[in-house]
């Protein structure tokens, strides 16, 4: 994991960090022994320049898909109980 990672993730579990001076700041960020355009990512607190730097994705999504049981079909010989529902999408029950 590289150094800019830990830091971050430093400054998000520390909420005192977050009320660091400017000069302390750029003290800290300059002991993390990385390349100059990755630190003038972080004093500027760029997280676009930085997150090119670092190759990051330029975009996640999340989705959560939730099927609507009515928007279900029944595949013909699938729904042999006819209530409409197919029957591989039925609970199983005893008979």
């Amino acid at each position: 994991m590289s150094n800019v990672i830990r830091f971050l993730e430093a400054m998000g579990r520390n909420p005192g960090i977050h009320g660091l001076t400017a000069a302390d700041y750029a003290a800290s960020v300059a002991l993390l022994g990385i390349d100059r355009a990755q630190q003038q990512a972080l004093l500027d607190r760029n997280p676009l320049a930085l997150n090119d730097l670092l190759d990051g994705r330029p975009k996640m999504f999340l989705l959560i898909n939730i099927p609507n049981p009515d928007d279900h079909e029944a595949i013909p010989g699938d729904d042999e109980d006819g209530d409409g529902v197919p029957d591989a999408d039925e609970p199983p029950y005893e008979k």
